[in-house]
């Protein structure tokens, strides 16, 4: 990214952090994916049982590939499972649950759109602590931008992703569709946490995810 980009996305994560604070989210800021990586790693503590969402930006992070048989967590891994039903029952209860989301919005809210909906169940009650890594490519000004940011983009590029054949593929954009393999079945805006720093944001200054 260029340094005049990143100057402009950091005064816009700094003022972004202020209004996530005030609405009980707690807020870390990191320069980079990499810095971002070594929080999480640094406050995990070792033994605990990990749910993540369906995320690029965990797979970007390299989060994946960290927890994937390491011996010093309980890894619920949803990637290498003949059941990921149990596995997203049991993320529900997990210590602590890792995703992004599809958008945060200038006054302090997050906004997503999932097909399954057991990354928004997580989200909203259940693991002890989430963690939620939001690039900057994440960030909008208010709910409507939100809203048009996963309609064009990240539906159907998160479709593509997943071999969907939906009609975003084929247009490019959301036609809000009714087709059974839609995955824009749960619609949540997180206004803010419930329990004071229980929904942890890092915002990175650096593009991740869709």
């Amino acid at each position: 990214m260029k340094e005049a980009v990143k100057e402009i996305n950091r005064q816009r994560i700094a003022r972004l952090a202020k209004k996530l604070e005030e609405h009980n989210f707690g807020v870390t800021v990191t320069e980079t994916a990499q810095e971002a990586f070594e929080f999480l790693k640094r406050e995990i503590p070792k033994h605990s049982t990990i749910g993540t969402g369906g995320s690029v930006t965990l797979d970007e992070l390299g989060v994946i590939e960290w927890l994937t048989g390491n011996p010093d967590y309980q890894f619920l891994d949803r990637f290498h499972t003949d059941d990921r039903k149990k596995i997203f029952r049991e993320s529900l209860l997990a210590d602590v649950y890792l995703t992004s989301t599809n958008a945060v919005t200038m006054d302090g809210m997050l906004y997503n759109v999932d097909g399954t909906g057991n990354r928004l169940a997580a989200l909203i009650y259940g693991p002890d602590k989430v963690y939620v890594i939001a690039g900057a490519n994440k960030i909008v000004p208010d709910l409507e931008a939100a809203k048009k940011r996963v309609e064009k983009h990240t539906a159907p590029a998160n479709c593509v992703r997943l071999k969907k054949d939906n009609p975003c593929v084929k247009i490019g954009e959301c036609a809000h569709c009714n087709h059974a393999t839609t995955i824009c079945n749960q619609y949540v805006t997180t206004r803010r946490s419930g329990e004071k720093g229980r929904i942890h944001v890092i915002l990175v200054n650096e593009e991740l995810g869709y």
